[in-house]
């Protein structure tokens, strides 16, 4: 539930979508523009609205519910109470038995968040379609309009929590720095106030403020209830009308929106900003005008893809190509009342002098745009970056509901097809107008941020304190109703019927790869490729040269340079990652069924035959070094690299070690671009495990992977790195940083255990009730809503399928001052859990949960395609996850309780916490 941050880095619109596979059912204002867009729009006799855009083909239903209300509806001297009540309308009771809402959500597995900006508040839920659940969902949404008590004691409980929430944004630099520009780059001076608030006047908000907020703008008339995805839309208006329409919007109009005090105008003359932050920068944020039309929100999306979208864009021709920064990026953020158009450059070094030049040589070439003609090349190919993107995104239900809205808040949601529109029918001469005008006539203001990841960090090993263990249990969440009974046959018949569906096969013996062809809800065709590498042994030293290596793969082929690789992609309609990790190459994609062979023709033409240029070489140099520096002293990347280190057993270099900051830079120095070259001829083969799913030809298919793979083999063999248990060193290490409002905290225990035991499968069912949901769990109940400790908590279970090693891991943000408060809750939350095991309620909830995101025979796509890939990889069917699904079914309470007992020992837990607190203990 974050509040927008007014950063200027973050894009609201950078891609635009169009919408074609919804049909239009019904007739009412607004009609004709709804009916094109395939959606169907109602506007109720108390003026709610509600959007329909429903797709019979989806399997997730989206319900994003926006108020046209943010912080500028915030009153004078109250910053942060819209965003407030955007939590307590997840947390106070609504339902009849007094649960809050957050707590029937996780029960029903519905993904939500809320998220309050400027102009409104959104509240966002998805789930797995189901007519029963978004009838319930709906009747939720409108109690919680206009049948929600807020009360005193609700707002002491989320005030901490929200505190915690504000130092999570206090420490990202960039983020405050953007926040003074806003106002000044768009000369609208409500802007300087954050939607999070400042403390003293959110320590300020009483019981009345919340009260009056809410039955002014929790209104039916000022709302907007949106539905993707898959649903009954004969029921769904039945149910809309039955719950909304009688919904009384209440007769006082709302008040006028916060304007700044005098002083505060934002005709402030300053045009140049300093600030330092983990990766330096250098940015120029360009007015935009205060109101606009579709034409202009597709101008920018154009300007975004033609300065930095590709390879051959212009600002990456001018200044990465040359060698003068490391990336660039160019990306406009819309909001009611103006906003901004950012371009920023990262530079190869850090010094200042170096940072200042690159500004001015950022300046210099954008302003030159406005005389630069763009070519007709250039332009198709950004429109079609666009066309893509927008076929793309509206496959998805839950991103396609809340695009809607955030269109719908900047006036009519209608801006985001039209923009679509727009934007395929701009013309060069337009689009060069708009550049000369953004860029020419428009003051800049500019932002500096120094690096600053020299700062140093201090480390302790405190001694162990006991902890104490006497404490009241923590309260149980109770479900409404009993838990469903699995259907073990339903699970075996899909286990069943998906291996029946799939042709399994192997190249060479060592590239294991499964076709599933069959029909998938986006319709295209989606793909998961692990190319895998080397040894322990023969990987030693190599974890960067791998790094780097497979980033310079989309560099192009022999047949085909960057540019060409990058327009043949967007011609197929193609989406591509290839990302290192480790020992492997991970590639990802998905496209048009009509693609998929002329796309692998491409794909393994640039794994064989890559080209690895030089100057890629050192594009890709520069990148990773911008990267590893900009690690810097963030609380979060300091854990991860404690706990590394005091928990990996293997020596610095290890393919199985994560490289520190240090240790990666030295490693970048020294790697040549004949190393790149001598490590793609020997690592680089048919190794690795692919998997495609979709409706395509897979006689066809199996034949052009076997004729194009089978000749390809690596000289080095490949072998999967052993990861044996280890046992971890009980302790509690304290790593002090010289900045940031928050701390990080990690905690670990580990035990001897595969993940298919029956102890390894008890103890997942009891992290539901320890962690597994940051709210409704004991850990999340504890530290957020009842101390406030914290704002972000969670707990995990992992476990290792090749070999016994389990990991319990706790993590945490915390105000540094409540460091040792954190560490007494948590021990103390494992000493009852061990002393009293998980109550029934808790037990069958666990099971509830288990099967909502384990049952094969209710699983969507996206689900079983994860599942497939970690089965190829293991050389296994779906009657594994079956046979696992089965024993979970048989466990008892009593087996639960006493694996909790057997290996969860608070006094053997590994803790790690970096803060900038140097007194506390």
């Amino acid at each position: 539930m974050n509040p927008t941050r007014s950063t200027l880095i973050a894009c609201l619109i950078l891609t635009l979508v169009n919408v074609g596979s919804g049909h239009a059912t019904e007739n009412n204002t607004n009609s004709a523009a709804a009916e094109k867009y395939g959606a169907i729009e109602r506007r109720f006799e108390n003026g709610f609205r509600a959007l329909l855009v429903p797709d019979s083909k989806a399997e997730q239903t989206a319900v994003t519910l926006v108020y046209f209300s943010g912080s500028l509806a915030d009153p004078e001297g109250k910053s942060g109470l819209a965003h407030l009540l955007e939590h307590l309308l997840f947390n106070a009771p609504t339902t009849p038995d007094n649960h809050s809402l957050v707590s029937e959500l996780a029960r029903r597995n519905i993904a939500y968040n809320g998220n309050t900006n400027f102009d409104r508040t959104i509240y966002h839920t998805a789930f797995s379609s189901d007519q029963p659940t978004l009838n319930w969902l709906l009747q939720q949404e409108a109690l919680r309009m206009h049948k929600l008590a807020i009360t005193e004691t609700d707002i002491a409980r989320e005030l901490p929590v929200v505190l915690r929430e504000k130092e999570l944004g206090d420490s990202n630099h960039r983020q405050k720095l953007a926040q003074q520009i806003l106002p000044v780059v768009t000369r609208f001076a409500p802007y300087v106030r954050p939607p999070i608030g400042n403390e003293t006047e959110l320590r300020g908000i009483a019981i009345d403020d919340a009260q009056a907020f809410y039955r002014t703008h929790y209104r039916p008339d000022n709302a907007l209830l949106i539905i993707t995805g898959r649903f009954d839309v004969d029921e769904t208006w039945k149910q809309l009308a039955t719950h909304f329409g009688e919904i009384k919007s209440p007769k006082i109009g709302q008040p006028p929106a916060f304007q700044a005090a005098s002083g505060q105008e934002s005709g402030d003359p300053q045009t140049s900003f300093r600030g330092d932050d983990d990766v330096a920068s250098a940015s120029l944020f360009y007015p935009l005008p205060h109101s606009f039309d579709a034409k202009h929100v597709a101008a920018m999306g154009l300007l975004s893809g033609l300065l930095a979208g590709s390879p051959a864009s212009r600002l990456h021709e001018s200044l990465v190509s040359t060698g003068q920064a490391a990336s660039v990026s160019a990306m406009p953020l819309l909001l009611r009342n103006g906003g901004a158009f950012e371009v920023t450059a990262l530079p190869l070094s850090a010094d200042n002098e170096a940072l200042e030049q690159l500004q001015h040589t950022l300046a210099e070439q954008v302003h030159s745009l406005g005389d630069t003609v763009f070519t007709e090349k250039e332009l198709e190919r950004t429109k079609n970056l666009i066309r893509n993107e927008a076929l793309h995104v509206q496959t998805q239900a839950a991103a396609f509901g809340y695009r809607l809205a955030e269109f719908a808040s900047l006036g009519d949601w209608r801006l985001w097809f039209e923009s679509i529109d727009a934007a395929q029918e701009m013309s060069l001469p337009e689009i060069q107008q708009t550049a000369k005008t953004l860029f020419q006539q428009g003051l800049p203001v500019a932002q500096l941020m120094s690096s600053r990841h020299a700062t140093s960090v201090t480390a302790r090993k405190e001694s162990l304190v006991p902890q104490a263990t006497s404490a009241e249990p923590s309260p149980a969440s109770t479900p409404a109703h009993l838990p469903e009974t699995v259907t073990l046959a339903a699970n075996d018949a899909t286990a069943a019927a998906i291996d029946a569906q799939i042709e399994r096969f192997s190249i060479n013996e060592s590239l294991a790869v499964a076709l599933w062809p069959k029909p998938i809800p986006t319709g295209r065709v989606q793909g998961q490729w692990n190319v895998r590498m080397g040894t322990a042994d023969s990987m030693l030293g190599k974890r960067m040269l791998a790094d780097l290596t497979g980033s310079l793969l989309a560099h192009g082929s022999a047949s085909l340079d960057r540019q060409q690789l990058f327009d043949r992609l967007v011609g197929l309609d193609a989406h591509l990652s290839m990302t290192p990790m480790e020992d492997r190459l991970a590639i990802r994609f998905d496209l048009p069924a009509k693609s998929l062979p002329e796309f692998l023709d491409v794909l393994i033409d640039v794994l064989r035959h890559p080209a690895l240029p030089e100057q890629g070489f050192k594009e890709i140099g520069n990148q990773l070094r911008v990267a590893y520096q900009g690690l810097g002293t963030k609380p979060q990347v300091v854990a991860e690299q404690a706990v590394t280190a005091l928990t990996s057993p293997y020596p610095i270099g290890d393919i199985r070690r994560e490289p520190g900051m240090e240790e990666a830079l030295a490693a970048l120095e020294r790697i040549e671009l004949n190393d790149v070259k001598a490590f793609h001829a020997d690592y680089y083969g048919a190794n690795g495990e692919l998997l495609l799913s979709g409706e395509f030809d897979a006689n066809a298919t199996r034949r052009q992977l076997e004729s194009l793979l089978g000749p390809w083999r690596s000289k080095q063999v490949y072998q999967r790195p052993p990861l044996p248990y280890a046992a971890l060193a009980p302790g509690r290490h304290v790593m002090t940083v010289a900045d940031g409002a928050h701390g990080t905290y990690t905690a670990q225990l580990r035990q001897p255990l595969q993940a298919d035991e029956t102890d390894t499968l008890a103890l997942m069912l009891a992290n539901v009730a320890l962690g597994e949901d940051a709210l409704q769990s004991r850990l999340g109940r504890r530290l957020r809503q009842q101390e406030g400790i914290s704002y972000g908590v969670a707990s995990k279970i992992s476990a290792s399928a090749f070999e016994p090693r389990a990991t319990l891991t706790i993590s945490a943000t915390y105000a540094p001052a409540l460091r040792q408060q954190l560490s007494k809750a948590v021990h103390e939350e494992l000493a009852l859990l061990v002393k009293d095991g998980l109550s029934a309620t808790e037990f069958d909830s666990a099971k509830e949960n288990w099967r909502h995101r384990n049952d094969l025979s209710k699983l969507d796509h996206d689900k079983l395609f994860g599942k497939l890939n970690l089965l190829l990889r293991l050389r296994r069917d779906m009657r594994y996850y079956a046979d696992i699904n089965a024993r979970v079914e048989t466990l008892t309470l009593a087996q639960v309780n006493t694996a909790i007992a057997r290996h969860i020992n608070p006094d053997q837990l590994l803790e790690v916490f970096v803060d900038t607190n140097n007194e506390a203990p």
